[in-house]
């Protein structure tokens, strides 16, 4: 049995005998950097959704606050107790400083903004937490960009299962094999999409300048 197997069954039972419970917990030590991956959870979670187990908007918001708790304990070791911390809070889970250094490399290229799209690629996903925290990022724009992202990121892979339905184990496996390009993906639209407003928004700046200049 392959770890993504092995991970896929403990967390479907799990789900079954917690419930939201369940989710909330799995997705808050996601949030933490430990090796419980959305992937498998989500799209577990909407199979569960599927079946009438599960409501979809409630489960949204148990993964979501799950993740949120998760993500500020991160935030919160690098914010109190600095780079050193996170550093020794990373050899217990596995993670290099390697790891943190291209994390650390995302955020000071894209700012607060690495926040929310860190959300959608494998990894950077909790791993952004910790430069946002040492960074000194205020509490308050950290879990705004973080709550942006982490709804989509729920609200996309919870769908998913429930529109694979009884075929979700397949989604799973799909979404193992080709979330790094989906991720990617996603963060190009977003960039694309922000890049777009704000032309947009320079234009409608430089309207009434031309206006006065005629008049």
């Amino acid at each position: 049995m392959s770890f993504t197997d092995a991970i896929f069954n403990f967390v479907l039972n799990l789900l079954y005998q917690w419930n939201y419970p369940g989710v909330f917990l799995l997705m808050s030590l996601e949030g933490a950097t430990l090796p419980v991956p959305s992937e498998i959870v989500l799209p577990l979670t909407g199979f569960l959704v599927y079946q009438g187990k599960l409501e979809f908007w409630t489960a949204v918001a148990a993964a979501t606050l799950g993740s949120l708790l998760g993500t500020i304990v991160d935030f919160g070791i690098g914010y109190y107790l600095g780079r050193p911390a996170v550093l020794r809070y990373g050899r217990k889970i596995r993670l290099s400083e390697k790891h943190l250094m291209i994390t650390e490399k995302w955020f000071a290229n894209h700012g607060s903004a690495a926040v929310l799209l860190a959300r959608f690629v494998p990894l950077l996903r909790t791993l952004i937490a910790f430069p946002a925290g040492t960074a000194k990022m205020k509490i308050g724009r950290f879990l705004a960009y973080s709550t942006v992202g982490i709804v989509v990121w729920d609200i996309i892979l919870i769908y998913l299962g429930v529109f694979a339905g009884q075929n979700a184990s397949s989604i799973v496996y799909f979404l193992d094999a080709t979330l790094p390009l989906i991720g990617y993906a996603a963060v190009g639209g977003i960039i694309l999409a922000v890049l777009l407003l704000s032309r947009r928004h320079g234009k409608k700046q430089d309207k009434p300048e031309s206006s006065d200049l005629s008049a």
